[in-house]
């Protein structure tokens, strides 16, 4: 366990930030207090005026919310929270130039944001002022192609968006192409170059992906076929450039299961242990161990106690998963056991249509009196 999580195991109460699928008139973001040694979820409050902000990401550091408003016409939202008491104000907006932003990150520095829209097609950077707010664009990057889904992959459908380790690379999965494509960013304006793709089998439809802590590999979670494929991330120290192979592709389904489903998010365990990806349709969360080479073995499947798990998070130091069921309206709070399998913590914790969990420590002034 590295110090950060043992850090980590040590805090009682979290935030949790929810994103959903809401007008603008409702609130849309939830915050929940989450005390881990219990594994109770209760309301502490919450904000309206985003629609539809079905994806977040939080700053520690300047204690600020982002958040996409998936609509016809895309935009990323800088929402400041107080740190004595939790309650958020809308900062401002910008337009994503795309329809339905569906994902945002931010850079490890901080200080550029990146967010892509689904059916525009296009990946976009911000430059982030210094006291959180969100820039006008200084770039965006056009997906072109398809593949061979006759409903799903007509054009590009770029899913999401994230930093390598090193945080040199943004890392693009293009549902609609069947390509990760990989770019680097001049810091000083934001202009993206494409530095790579990785290739995924026809009709597999990258979604989501993250990486392994220490060796160069990347797990992309792929929504039409429900695979995880392993690639290689190797990176050219004179060009820039990036290349990677498919080292193994596995199924995140029972062979048995025969209904519809499609894959949703993919993240490690604390302690990098294993690997968990979310199945809608199965409902569940499909489990692997990894080994010393980064393969993996499967284990077996956590039912997410609810129906359409579009997201989840594993908490800070190890012991809780929570579900975000969309279409059951709850977050399932699942305590993991020492084989990365888990159970129920307690009854579903009822929020509309939760598709999006981030979750931060929550200041002393909040829980005290608890």
């Amino acid at each position: 366990m590295t110090k950060n999580s043992m850090e980590s195991a040590d805090q009682r109460y979290w935030l949790v930030f929810t994103g959903s699928y809401a007008a603008s008139e409702e609130q849309g973001i939830n915050v929940l207090l989450f005390d881990s040694e219990t594994g109770k979820l209760r309301q502490h409050g919450g904000t309206c005026g985003v629609t539809n902000p079905s994806f977040l990401a939080f700053d520690e550091k300047r204690y600020i919310l982002y958040a996409v408003s998936e609509n016809e016409d895309g935009e990323v939202v800088a929402i400041h929270v107080n740190r004595e008491t939790g309650a958020m104000e809308l900062m401002n907006r910008q337009s994503t130039k795309g329809a339905a932003a569906c994902h945002l990150s931010l850079d490890p520095s901080g200080n550029w944001l990146y967010a892509v829209n689904y059916e525009g097609g296009n990946v976009c950077v911000f430059p982030i002022g210094q006291d959180g707010a969100i820039m006008p664009m200084t770039d965006t990057v056009q997906h072109e192609g398809a593949s061979i889904h006759p409903d799903r992959q007509t054009k590009p459908h770029p899913h999401s968006v994230i930093s390598d380790p090193s945080g040199d690379y943004r890392i693009v999965p293009d549902l609609g192409t069947d390509r990760v494509v990989i770019y680097t960013n001049d810091l000083g304006t934001g202009a993206f170059q494409h530095a790579g793709e990785l290739v995924s089998a026809p009709g597999a439809g990258p979604r989501h992906a993250c990486f392994h802590r220490e060796l160069p590999l990347i797990y992309v979670l792929e929504e039409l076929s429900s695979t995880v494929t392993v690639f290689s991330f190797n990176k050219d120290e004179e060009s820039g450039q990036v290349t990677g192979e498919q080292l193994q592709t596995i199924p995140m389904l029972p062979l048995s299961f025969d209904k519809e489903s499609t894959a949703a998010d993919i993240h490690f365990s604390v302690d990098g242990k294993y690997l968990y990806a979310s199945n809608r349709g199965h409902d569940s969360l499909a489990v692997y161990e990894l080994e010393e080479d980064g393969r993996l073995k499967p284990v077996g499947h956590i039912s997410t106690g609810g129906m359409t798990p579009r997201n989840f998070a594993v908490a800070p130091g190890g012991r809780y998963v929570l579900a975000a069921n969309q279409d059951t309206d709850s977050i399932v709070v699942l305590r993991l056991d020492h084989q990365g399998l888990a159970v129920p913590a307690g009854p579903p914790y009822k929020t509309a249509k939760p598709v999006c969990i981030v979750m931060t420590p929550a200041p002393e002034s909040i829980v005290t009196g608890l």
